[in-house]
Parts: structure tokens; sequence; C-alpha cells
């Protein structure tokens, strides 16, 4: 931020950053351009209060903002990275003139969840083509389907390129964020090198992402083990695993993942612990879009498929062709369609034949459950590892670990060297720290049963609060970092509204947002992930809501929000008793430019 390292002294808000001073106390208003607002004796009846006041004239061209706006965005991955993109390039001159902003990041290094996960195997279920940011797309990716060193690297790289890191404060923790109503903003409380401060924002961005927060699986004695444990959001790359028996916990993308490559090692007996199978299938073959012949579901990229797509004409046409098949699968998740029992039957088949069509494995590893119910696959390398003699896997359910070895229900014990938490993240929704928004409100006592939001972006109760992949986001289907863009168009429209119209709170009515979940329950019920599966995206649930997944498509999601706000939908205050204080005096700012056209709305 120009001028300010972008943090306030220690615990110090009377010299907070950008020259904002303390609020007042509670109970007091706060003035703008010396106009107060509603004194709060007089707010339980806002209408009479206005009538019988005047407001002085603003003397300056309407929509001219009475102050800057102040944005602290959570997160330094691809979400906070999108939004950095926009506010310092896409909509620098715009945006410059009407906010300053600040990126807390508590990891050391920028990448969010490509930094966090190291693990081996660890890969990217989405097309490398379009997992790349909209304003940066990559010929150089080596595989259809990237490790995740390769795109941590990319994003390292770009975020260089593009200084995207000049707003950002590594290993900056955001502990609390408390709404402030009489001074309308979010004061923050924030840990740095064992330093704690405050800091404040007119408005608060969480970037953090769906799956941040890591937390070991609650099995009984599982921290009695005197063995190896690792977490796959944690790896331990010093130990060497070779020579090991290995059990590999949880069957998602990052247990998919990790268990081959254990099977590679010299030496490794493997055990896959998980409750039920999950779909793994590749439906297509990658390498027919690029002319090739090569069979693998994640086929390399030649140097001639290279040197074709440094050619930005040819990488657009290739990316608009896989993103297009993307979104044209989603009919696959319409419960009890054509296309997904046909898909299913393609799976069952593909599954045996790599299980060796043995009947005991095929029983264990093919679901019965809808195909879509859980995030599918393509698992390169996973079904074919159990036909190795080290390879093993159980679904009897983990009853005990004991200092040696795990205790199953079926009355099966594994004696073992390492055990491997493959469990993924808390995908409750509940955010890690407090956050308390109007009238005490606790987003985490507000999701703690069924978390619930304004299409993924907003909260009642929680004014002048956006996330990134919020309850109910696209995570389902598509490719996530496109609606990470639409999301920040749509965070940057209310930014444009919310200074140009010197408002000073919104916040997503809750009979709106009723509405809303209401109705995308009603169109789950059509849609396989509320089939009959346990699965995050019904926070770990076989029956239940979901909680997780936007319901529709990622072209209905798209048409909805990318940089189209619904003001009616929320509850707007504003800094003035009058909210027509942004006419101004009665003049726009272009028609008293020097050699504006006056008579531009004349066409014809």
């Amino acid at each position: 931020m120009p001028g300010t390292n972008g943090i306030a002294s220690n615990l110090d808000t009377d010299h907070a950053p950008n020259g904002f001073n303390r609020p007042p106390p509670k109970g007091h208003t706060f003035t703008v351009d010396g106009e107060n607002q509603i004194p709060p004796a007089e707010a339980h009846n806002r209408a009479d209060y206005v009538r019988k006041i005047t407001i002085p004239l603003n003397d300056a061209p309407a929509w001219t903002p009475t102050r800057r706006l102040r944005v602290a965005i959570i997160g330094a991955g691809y979400s906070g990275m999108m939004m950095a993109h926009k506010l310092q390039h896409k909509y620098a001159d715009e945006m410059g003139g009407l906010l300053d902003f600040v990126i807390y990041e508590a990891r050391n290094t920028v990448g969010g969840t490509w930094d966090a996960n190291t693990y081996p195997g660890v890969r990217c279920d989405v097309p490398s083509a379009i997992y790349a940011f909209p304003f940066e797309p990559n010929p150089e990716w080596s595989h259809f389907f990237s490790k995740g060193g390769e795109i941590q690297e990319y994003f390292v790289r770009t975020v260089k390129k593009w200084r995207l890191d000049q707003h950002v404060r590594l290993g900056h923790r955001v502990v609390e964020a408390s709404w402030r109503e009489d001074a309308a903003h979010w004061q923050l409380t924030i840990d740095h090198d064992s330093q704690r401060f405050q800091d404040h924002a007119d408005i608060l961005i969480s970037a953090r992402g769906f799956l941040s927060t890591w937390r070991w699986p609650s099995i009984p004695g599982l921290h009695g083990f005197r063995g190896h444990k690792v977490h796959s959001a944690a790896w331990d790359h010093a130990y060497d695993y070779s020579h090991k028996r290995i059990a590999v916990i949880g069957n998602g993308s990052s247990g998919i993942q990790i268990l081959p490559e254990m099977a590679k090692l010299g030496g490794t007996e493997v055990t896959s612990f998980q409750s039920g199978p999950t779909w793994v299938v590749s439906r297509h073959t990658p390498a027919k879009l690029v002319g090739s012949d090569d069979p693998s579901p994640n086929p390399a990229y030649r140097e001639q498929d290279k040197q074709r797509f440094r050619n930005p004409e040819e990488l657009k046409r290739y990316r608009k062709t896989v993103q297009g098949n993307v979104n044209g699968a989603f009919k696959l998740f319409v419960k009890g369609s054509q296309y997904n029992a046909e898909t299913t039957d393609f799976a069952r088949k593909q599954m045996a034949a790599k299980l060796n069509h043995d009947p005991e494995l095929c029983e264990k590893l093919i679901p019965t459950y809808e195909l879509g119910c859980r995030r599918i696959t393509p698992g390169s390398g996973y079904l074919e590892a159990f036909t190795q003699r080290n390879v093993h896997v159980t679904n009897s359910q983990i009853k005990l670990v004991d200092a040696g070895g795990i205790h199953t229900a079926d009355g099966g014990y594994y004696e073992l060297d390492v055990i491997v938490c493959a469990t993924g993240f808390d995908i409750s929704q509940t955010p890690s720290f407090p956050i308390i928004g109007r009238e005490g409100v606790s987003l985490a006592e507000k999701w703690k049963d069924e978390p619930e939001s304004y299409i993924s972006l907003a909260c009642p109760d929680m004014p002048n609060l956006f996330f990134f992949t919020g309850p109910n986001a696209t995570v389902g289907h598509g490719s996530l970092i496109y609606s990470l863009d639409w999301s920040a168009e749509w965070m940057v429209s209310w930014f444009r509204k919310m200074a140009e119209e010197d408002i000073a709170s919104i916040a997503p009515k809750q009979d709106v947002v009723d509405e809303f979940v209401r109705y995308g329950d009603q169109i789950h019920k059509t849609l396989t992930w509320t089939g009959g599966c346990r699965s995050w995206y019904k926070a770990n649930r076989i029956d239940g809501r979901v909680t997780a997944t936007f319901a529709g498509s990622a072209t209905l999601y798209e048409k909805l929000v990318n940089g189209r706000i619904r003001p009616e939908d929320f509850d707007i205050r504003y800094r003035s008793a009058n909210r027509w204080r942004f006419l101004g005096n009665g003049f726009t700012q272009y028609e008293l430019a020097p050699g504006s056209d006056l008579a531009y709305y004349v066409d014809t």
C-alpha cells in the first residue's frame, strides 16, 4: 500500500495504517465530511428522523467518493492473487482511487494449497490447461494433469511476473475479526513474529479456500502409535518410507495419489483402510485433443504441442475445447440420466479391467452408489496397484490404534511401521478463528450445524464480509479457477458501488439466503451429489443437505455472479442519513471535464 507497510503498531489503533483514525467510542456517531450519521437513539425510527433533518449540500460532482475504502484479504493462494490482479492491473486506475488493500498470509510463501500439499504423487485432477490464471495462460505444462510442484512453480512465477505480492504480508495470521457497528468496519487481530497487533478494514475478504485447515482423524489411540505418523497435508520428506509396513487411511484424492507411490518403494507392504469404495475413472483419451494416439489418462505434452500452444490463439482454442468438454459433462451429475447410466456402465467395466477382474477386489473397490456422488478422480495407477502382492485393502472400520498397529471392526489386526492419514481437511466451513459479526453473532456458531451462505459469497449478520468458495460454491464441477475470477468480479462491483454511493455496510438479508438455500435443496435432489454415499460435499454424511457444492452448473454460476450484483437482496446502510447524498452538487465529473462530448447519448 502506498506510504505504509499495511501494519498498525502493536495493539495501537491511534496510528492505524493509511491515515485511518481510531474509531469513536461505542454509542457515539462518527462524521464524514462534517455530517453526522443517524444517532443511535434515532436508529429505531429512521424514516421520521430523515424527514425532520436537512442534509447539507455535498459540493462535489455526483458519485465522488467521500473516503477511501480499506480492504483486507486473508490468504495468498489462487483466490487472493486473483483479487490482487483485479486491483493492481485490470481495474488499477479505477480501484486505485477508491481503496487501499492488504493481503494477510499465515504461511511464509504464496501458493495456498499447493505450498501446503507436497505429498508423493500430489497432482491436480483438473486439466492443467484450465487450471491457470485467466490472465496468465501457460503453454508449458508437462502433462494433461500437472503435479503439485509444477503448479506451485507456475504460481510463484506468475506472482513475481505481475508483482502480485507487493501487498502481501507473509507470516501474518489473522486470529480474530470483530465487526464494529459504530465505525462500520472490521477490527482485526493479527499475529506476526510472536507479536500481536490490530488493524481494521471496511471490507474483509476470506480467501482462505475451503480446504485450508487439516486435522488428525478422530481415531481412538492414534496418538499413542509408536511408529511414524504423517498427514498428507504436512508430509515428512525426511523420513525413509521404504521397507516399511504402511497404512494409508482414506481414499479421497490424496489417498488415491499417495497409495501407488508408497507401493513403488522397495520392500513396502501397503494396506488401504477405507470406509467404502470411490469411483476412479477416466472417460476420455486426452491426447486425442492434440492429435496424439497416446492412450494414457494423463499424457505428457509433446514438444510439438507446446510449440503450438506458444501461439496465444492456438492455446486459447485448445483451452476453450478443454473447458467446453468439462462444462458439457455437467449432465453426468443428473440422477437417472441416460448419460449417467452410460458412464456408470463404462466406469464399472474400466475399473474391473484395471483390477484384472479379480472378484474380491471388484467387490471392495467398485462402488454401488451413484457415479458422481463423490468427486470422481482419474487416479492414474491407483487401481492397478491393488493387483500387486504388496498392496492390500480393507473396508472394515478402524476401531482402535495401539502402539504397534490398527485394530479393525472385523477382528483384524495390522502391525505397522507407518500410518499415513490421507484424511483431508476440516470441511465444516466454520472459521479457524473467531469471526464476530453484527450484534455479537459468531460465524462459527451460525455455521456449526448447516453452513449457509448467499451464493457462497456472503452471509447474513456479517456485514462487509465476502468469501471465496464459501458454502455451496462451484467445487464439484468445472474449473474452480474461473469461478474465483467471477467471484472477484462480483466483489469489485460492490467495491465500486460502496465507494461511489457512500455505503457504510452491506449484508445479505436472512430471508433471501433462506430462500436461496431451500431452492438449491430442490435442485440438489435431482443431482447425484445427494446420492447414497458418504461425502465431504455433505459434511461426511450419507444423508443430509449438500453444503459444499453449488446447486447447478458452472455456467449457471457465471451467469449469476460474474460482475452482477443484486442490491435488492441486501440490507444496505449508508454513511449519511440521506442515501442520495452521493448525487453531490448536481453535476457529473464527466460533464465538468474540458472537451467532453455532452451529446454522447445521441446515437442516431
